[in-house]
């Protein structure tokens, strides 16, 4: 035998191939059950999360905001009543305005800054209808009122139209005074004074007053 030869047979021989496990021999084995997978939905959002019960209580709390703020508009367009109440017409009748500022021609001097001159009005008589106001502050502040009144034939058809006011007028308190319809009126085509049978109120704005 060659020395080759004996090499080889001292030399570590390679361990036999062991058999490879089988399906069955592994699921039969002795090792745990691998964990189940977690599920892949989302859990449902409970109601009584605590950013559900925020969200609740944030859609509350603005209805509730809505609603004072209603009310408290509500209270302030109804606790003055409505201003057109506010105001009274009365004694409306035709008369002829009598003008004799400038009776005496020889102390008439046309001064002013309008168009027409005085002096050509002088002992003039002119018709106007006359009515009487009186605008009663029914709030709890002064206030300020401008009114729109229009004027009616015995037909009930429009004439013309004409404004009244009154400024800072106190709670409870009226302003009464007689105003016209005059000549400087613009009326409807082909109207006159003498046309008019009525005045009725038609708008009334009322401004509240801090002071």
């Amino acid at each position: 035998m060659t020395r080759q030869n004996k090499l080889n047979d001292k030399a570590p021989q390679q361990p036999a191939p062991q058999p490879t496990i089988s399906e069955p021999e592994l699921v039969g084995s002795s090792l745990p059950p691998m964990p189940p997978a977690p599920p892949t939905t989302p859990v449902p959002w409970s109601a009584t999360s605590p950013g559900r019960r925020r969200k609740r209580a944030l859609i509350a709390g603005a209805a509730a905001l809505l609603l004072a703020g209603g009310g408290i508009t509500w209270w302030a367009l109804t606790r003055d009543g409505d201003p057109i109440d506010h105001v009274e017409i009365s004694g409306g009748k035709l008369v002829t305005d009598d003008s004799d500022s400038y009776s005496d021609s020889e102390d008439c001097d046309d001064t002013d800054a309008f168009d027409y001159n005085d002096c050509d009005y002088s002992d003039s008589e002119d018709e106007v209808y006359e009515f009487v106001y009186k605008i009663t502050n029914k709030g709890d502040e002064p206030a300020n009122y401008s009114v729109i009144l229009n004027a009616f034939d015995e037909d009930g058809d429009y004439v013309g139209q004409t404004y009244i006011g009154s400024t800072h007028l106190a709670p409870g308190k009226t302003d009464a005074d007689e105003s016209e319809f005059d000549e400087y009126t613009t009326l409807e085509d082909d109207r006159e004074l003498s046309d008019i049978k009525s005045v009725k109120v038609a708008y009334v704005e009322r401004m509240a007053l801090a002071n």
